[in-house]
């Protein structure tokens, strides 16, 4: 494994496993790859196989243990078969999301602002019903959810997307309230403008370059520095962290509140 886990603090004891969901790319692959760094056995969740098989190749091509499981939120099927995993998660991060059609309230289908909810905010409650259980038990637990600064600055055009993120705020923090004490602990980390896949092919590079530029560090983040916090979240060294919502955002917020 890399030089990554000798750091004191962040490296896992054996035997523990991490659950990714939207680990396909993006966000999600750069996390899963950052906590198989610390020891753990990730399982990574999607909807597209083949990236996912491809993820699982990477971290094991570095001596990581890992394997695919691909469903999605929406399909019951794909609860079922994470409640049948052979393995109690440990750390949890929730990735995944399923953004609306761009467009104004009243143009959004309303089967696509379920779908916005659902695949954010009602898989999260569900996730965290699924793993706190055994989390207790083994008095050691990271939760780590994935928001967007659009929580404190809304989103034309993305108004249920801003409206899922926001909840997750609320999640965290009566989340850890529940959970602390036995030794779980409960965060959200909220990327700004994130140079992915997704935001590629959404956005225009004449856009991309304005919304990097906005950030006080002057450009668009990286998926790799996103998954580093929440890799800190997750580790040991975090335990005296929780209900903490924390933007990663390059101070693409700052001025504009």
């Amino acid at each position: 494994m890399p030089e990554h886990m000798d750091q004191p603090g962040l490296a896992h004891p054996p035997g523990r496993t991490a659950l990714v969901t939207g680990a396909g790319r993006g966000i999600g692959k750069a996390t899963a790859l950052a906590l198989a760094v610390q020891g753990l056995h990730v399982v990574l969740t999607g909807r597209h196989e083949q990236r996912l098989h491809e993820a699982v190749g990477e971290i094991r091509a570095l001596g990581g243990s890992a394997q695919a499981l691909v469903g999605d939120l929406a399909d019951e099927g794909f609860w079922q078969a994470l409640a049948a995993l052979d393995r109690s998660v440990d750390v949890m991060v929730h990735n995944a999301s399923q953004p609306a059609p761009f467009g104004v309230i009243e143009n959004v289908p309303i089967a696509d602002l379920h779908g916005v909810m659902d695949s954010v905010l009602f898989a999260g409650l569900r996730l965290a019903r699924l793993c706190v259980p055994h989390m207790k038990q083994a008095g050691f637990g990271r939760l780590v959810f994935v928001g967007s600064t659009a929580s404190e600055l809304g989103a034309h055009g993305q108004v249920a997307y801003a409206a899922a993120k926001s909840g997750l705020q609320g999640l965290v923090r009566s989340l850890a309230l529940e959970v602390s004490r036995f030794g779980v602990t409960c965060n959200l980390v909220e990327p700004g403008f994130i140079d992915t896949e997704r935001t590629r092919g959404a956005v225009s590079d004449t856009v991309r370059a304005a919304l990097g530029a906005r950030a006080a560090v002057g450009r668009a983040g990286t998926p790799e520095e996103v998954a580093a916090v929440i890799a800190f979240l997750s580790s040991p060294l975090a335990s005296y962290v929780t209900g903490v919502c924390l933007p990663v955002s390059g101070g693409i917020e700052l001025g504009l509140k």
